[in-house]
């Protein structure tokens, strides 16, 4: 049989086992608080509930901003520059009307961003024979949003669109190894928001 602890020494173990839980919860407090001092300026020596209360302002100054600066949105040249990723998956697809080049798609996607993304966007622009003619990218804590505008053959622009939203499909669905090339038998097991204008 083993040996029996006294209520005296039980007591000892539990004390010092809380005392010890507790000294690594203030540790992880402290280094919590430590990184919200080097975030935010002229905040040395400043109190934790000063700071908390600092943090919580600036995070909703900040929140103020991305909204305001959303809501501005729309597509005119001027509103380009103010392109957030959203949380929600995202493909757009549109016609751009009088290029003399020949037909131009503008494809607005937004998904997590991943390192082979760039990649897969390519092979999908060329699996319509297009070229990028304008990109802009903005990606914010492991999202990205991409407006491309490409340039295809004449000859093939409706196909070209066709084809170009069902591979951009895949690629925002995160699921490019299910394809090989531009005949695209895609399966659904999730859901992206996709327009055509």
């Amino acid at each position: 049989m083993g040996s029996r602890f006294t209520p005296e020494e039980k007591a000892a173990a539990a004390s010092k086992s809380h005392s010890e839980a507790e000294r690594r919860r203030r540790k992880r407090i402290n280094g919590h608080l430590a990184t919200l001092r080097t975030l935010l300026p002229h905040t040395d020596k400043t109190d934790k509930a000063s700071l908390l209360a600092e943090v919580v302002q600036r995070l909703r100054d900040l929140k103020n901003t991305t909204t305001e600066l959303v809501d501005v949105g729309g597509d005119s040249e001027s509103n380009q520059h103010h392109m957030f990723p959203t949380e929600t998956d995202e493909l757009k697809l549109c016609h751009i009307e009088g290029d003399p080049q020949g037909p131009l798609i503008k494809a607005t996607i937004c998904c997590d961003d991943r390192p082979e993304l760039i990649s897969e966007v390519t092979q999908v622009v060329r699996a319509v024979a297009g070229t990028v003619v304008r990109a802009e990218m903005a990606t914010v804590g492991g999202r990205t949003k991409s407006v491309l505008w490409v340039q295809v053959k004449s000859s093939g622009g409706g196909e070209a669109l066709g084809i170009l939203r069902r591979a951009l499909k895949v690629v925002v669905e995160d699921r490019a190894a299910l394809w090989s090339g531009p005949g695209l038998g895609l399966p659904e097991n999730k859901r992206a928001r996709l327009s055509h204008v």
